[in-house]
């Protein structure tokens, strides 16, 4: 395989860590350098995902969303019973992008997984529907119901030690719920680095495993969470130049007063959810997040082809 100038020149840390921080982090660059097709495929298939997840929800809740965004920018306490209104009757369209999110995430993790572990199996971008996906469908769920856990087990400790606190010495309190939030976040982040090769696990062995990870990445927590933290300084430059150029372009359709499309899409009516602006914002956004899939997904696919088994016969980095 043929990587990007200076990727090859990780050997030391590879030996070091199992796998190359460089070469992991910049996979997804090579994926879309080598496949372009896959990469306007996923372009198509996001700016559907964008404009029917947005125009339905436009359509069963969009003047609801408008009249939230109102409250929340008046922030007046008198506005709190309307707001817990217009949240339940939002509930429904909120419940069902969550549905829709759920479904759709398992097919992007395995086609990521696929990029990585069978390139050749290029046909419809990676995209499949069979047993890989619904291994990372019950991954997902696996995940959900672990954390779930972890967050109520959380709020629990927070409750008990900051009460105890508060009555032992009660101005504390407020420092006692600080430290705890902060552990919480640092163990989120510990947590999430050691468990973050599940994906490729299940997808490479063929079976649900979430705790797998854990062996993997004993003793190798920090040159992962290096590779992490600088794919997203990349997808974040990526971001900024997405931004920056979809100023640029509602500004040329829409004029200076289609601005405000970038910051807050008008969801007030379909017609103007489908306005030229904001199409064209929707299509920049598409490509942009086709770009950002594989330098976001790819890596922990590669750090797994380092440290887990062989791989399969067939199967090439």
């Amino acid at each position: 395989m043929k990587l990007p100038s200076g990727v090859g020149s990780g050997a030391r840390g590879a030996a070091m860590h199992g796998f190359s921080i460089s070469e992991a982090a910049f996979t997804g660059f090579r994926i879309v350098r080598e496949r372009p097709r896959a990469v306007v495929f996923w372009a198509l298939i996001q700016f559907a995902v964008s404009l029917i997840g947005g125009a339905t929800l436009v359509a069963i809740a969009g003047p609801d969303l408008m009249r939230l965004r109102a409250l929340g920018a008046a922030a007046g306490v008198k506005d709190g019973g309307d707001a817990l209104a217009l949240l339940g009757r939002l509930a429904p369209a909120y419940g069902l992008m969550f549905l829709f999110v759920l479904a759709f995430s398992p097919l992007l993790y395995a086609a990521m997984n696929r990029a990585v572990m069978k390139p050749a199996d290029d046909r419809f971008g990676y995209f499949r529907l069979g047993a890989d996906e619904v291994r990372q469908f019950l991954l997902m769920l696996l995940t959900f119901a672990v954390v779930l856990g972890g967050y109520l087990a959380v709020i629990l400790v927070a409750l008990v030690v900051t009460t105890i606190v508060a009555l032992a010495a009660k101005p504390a309190a407020g420092l006692a719920a600080v430290l705890i939030g902060l552990a919480a976040a640092g163990a989120a982040i510990f947590l999430a680095v050691r468990l973050s090769l599940a994906s490729a696990q299940t997808f490479a062995t063929g079976k649900v495993n979430l705790f797998g990870s854990w062996a993997l990445t004993r003793g190798r927590f920090w040159p992962i969470l290096g590779t992490y933290v600088l794919t997203g300084a990349f997808a974040g430059v990526v971001y900024v130049l997405w931004f920056v150029l979809s100023f640029a372009l509602v500004a040329v359709i829409g004029g200076m007063g289609a601005l405000a499309v970038n910051l807050q899409p008008d969801l007030s009516s379909l017609a103007a959810f489908l306005s030229p602006a904001a199409l064209a914002r929707t299509v920049l956004g598409a490509i942009v997040t086709a770009l950002l899939w594989p330098v976001l997904g790819a890596p922990p696919a590669v750090i797994y082809q380092r440290l887990g088994p062989p791989p399969a016969a067939g199967a090439t980095a």
